[in-house]
């Protein structure tokens, strides 16, 4: 059950613009972010219960990423990662410690990520060089693309790191990780990321689009944010160096019934 607010926080605005540029529908994302006054943490962690229940008892393995929302803040929001229910307690001495900030809901979202699924997340930065238009993409294996921001030499997720010149150009893959206790080899990494690409390619015109309307900023570089699972593919996120400014355009462009 998703908890209706009167104000609307600024990353859920964001959120609204993928919806308005196709990438998915209002049911959808209210389905996929379960939304909570900050004062109905208890009915949070309590949902939260249920759903870590739930995957008990249907053999599957879900990552879920709790995060405090402000109301005026696009990211960089403070968050906890649970995997299994050991994590409620300490999750909750994270929300207490907040108590009192000026955090307006509380969020959860879940991605599986159990071997029966396959499941990959990753980020891809647009930036404008002397030579055009550059997209370097990182993605990592069951897992929240958050943890990108975490990567390191003993970084516990399958990662690659690759570049292309444009839409279309093939990828060149810069850099695989493996951690010592994958269960994927280099071969199968390679494989996997190659199919995970070319998923990103099929959506070029919905990408595409929002990518025109996010040059039209003149920003140096941008960001997307996506998970596959199964064969679907998710964009989840975006970020640029002035959000506000984008979403203002936005909302002009949505009176005007234009992108």
């Amino acid at each position: 059950m998703n908890i209706g607010v009167p104000a609307v926080p600024m990353k859920w605005r964001k959120y609204l613009a993928l919806v308005d540029f196709g990438f998915l529908s209002a049911d959808e994302l209210a389905a996929d972010i379960r939304r909570y006054r900050i004062s109905q943490i208890r009915r949070l962690l309590s949902d939260l219960k249920s759903d870590l229940r739930a995957d008990v008892r249907e053999a599957r393995h879900s990552f879920y990423v709790v995060k405090l929302v402000p109301v005026d803040l696009p990211g960089q929001l403070p968050n906890f990662n649970v995997e299994q229910s050991s994590q409620l307690k300490p999750l909750a001495a994270f929300l207490a410690a907040h108590n009192g900030s000026n955090y307006l809901e509380a969020w959860y979202c879940r991605t599986r990520i159990d071997s029966e699924v396959f499941s990959v997340a990753g980020r891809i930065v647009f930036s404008a060089g002397d030579t055009g238009k550059t997209q370097l993409v990182e993605q990592l294996w069951r897992g929240s693309p958050r943890r990108l921001e975490t990567y390191s030499d003993d970084f516990a997720f399958p990662y690659v790191r690759a570049s292309r010149y444009s839409w279309g150009w093939p990828y060149s893959i810069e850099h695989v990780h493996l951690p010592r206790k994958s269960t994927l080899s280099n071969s199968q990494v390679q494989s996997e990321f190659g199919y995970s690409m070319r998923c990103i390619e099929q959506e070029r015109e919905k990408l595409g689009a929002f990518c025109t309307f996010l040059d039209s900023f003149s920003f140096k570089a941008y960001s997307l944010e996506y998970k596959i699972v199964a064969s679907q593919l998710k964009i989840i996120d975006w970020d640029t160096p002035d959000d506000k400014r984008v979403l203002r355009a936005q909302d002009v462009h949505l009176l005007d019934g234009t992108h």
